[in-house]
């Protein structure tokens, strides 16, 4: 494992936005409750064992194409990811499937509201997966913005985009991504911010945004309480993690994830299941950008 193991662990637990400590939880493996202050969740990632070697995402690594920004739903069924569109500019979301998490993806289509030589960028699903969330510069005045398309059962038809009120502003967002409802992390210009629905304008989370770095690809899980994300601090851009005891307090500074040295060159878009046994992100060590994917 590498020196994100804990953040690993403390993924688990539905978030409680009003609460310091996440709801009381018990592992069904190890019988430790992992809410009680004191005991130390690692333990649990160790049970779960190391990440398996990342194998591209066939549908969503082609040799010729751009591909990136992939976020995956809750129950790994369903992936929505980004393809550079190099005739008519910007890029278009595409969709896939599968019937299970072992079995082969349905070939991607792209979705119905992409706009042609227009961004449609950086999706995240909503906890319950009826909301998909994803930046676009549809309206080109203002950039990139953070828009929101929803359905009323998964496998429905999405609604047409709607902005979404709160984190835009004159400089670009994207990479929204929400936790417990209306918590959110996003990424403006390329720093990090945190905010709420319904609570003004986000705030730039300075433990986590490096000056003068580049931050994307923003992830919050479930619970409210850690965050992936990629960032150039480094030189190159790799994926950074980043947990904090409650929902309210400060976020540490961020630790390099060591989990995948043999994919090597750039990682980002990172993307992790709620039962932490699957793990998704984009390298471009074959030539182009492809999105990967690892379970344990």
């Amino acid at each position: 494992m590498g020196r994100c193991l804990i953040g690993l662990a403390l993924l688990a637990g539905a978030c409680n936005a009003t609460a310091d400590l996440p709801a009381e939880t018990t592992d069904a493996n190890t019988g430790i409750d992992s809410s009680t202050p004191g005991i130390d969740a690692a333990p649990d990632a160790l049970v779960l064992g190391p990440w398996g070697a990342p194998a591209k995402i066939i549908g969503a690594s082609s040799t010729i194409l751009t591909e990136d920004d992939g976020s995956l739903s809750s129950t790994t069924l369903e992936l929505v990811f980004a393809v550079l569109d190099t005739v008519n500019g910007g890029k278009d979301l595409y969709y896939t499937t599968r019937p299970s998490p072992t079995a082969a993806w349905m070939t991607p289509a792209p979705l119905g509201f992409n706009l042609v030589g227009l961004t449609e960028e950086t999706p995240r699903f909503s906890d319950d997966d009826l909301t998909l969330y994803f930046a676009s510069n549809r309206v080109a005045a203002n950039g990139l913005d953070i828009y929101r398309v929803t359905r009323s059962a998964v496998g429905s038809a999405w609604t047409q985009p709607a902005v979404v009120v709160g984190p835009n502003s004159t400089a670009n967002e994207k990479w929204f991504t929400p936790c417990g409802g209306q918590r959110y992390l996003v990424i403006v210009g390329g720093d990090i911010a945190e905010g709420k629905l319904g609570s003004g304008a986000p705030t730039v989370v300075a433990s986590l945004s490096a000056p003068a770095a580049n931050e994307t690809g923003t992830f919050l899980a479930q619970d409210c309480l850690t965050t992936y994300f990629a960032s150039i601090r480094s030189g190159t851009n790799q994926i950074y993690t980043s947990t904090r005891i409650g929902s309210n307090d400060p976020w540490p500074a961020p630790t390099l994830v060591m989990d995948f040295p043999m994919i090597g060159s750039n990682q980002e878009d990172p993307w992790i299941s709620p039962d932490q046994r699957t793990f998704v992100f984009a390298s471009d060590v074959s030539g182009t950008k492809d999105l990967y994917l690892s379970v344990r």
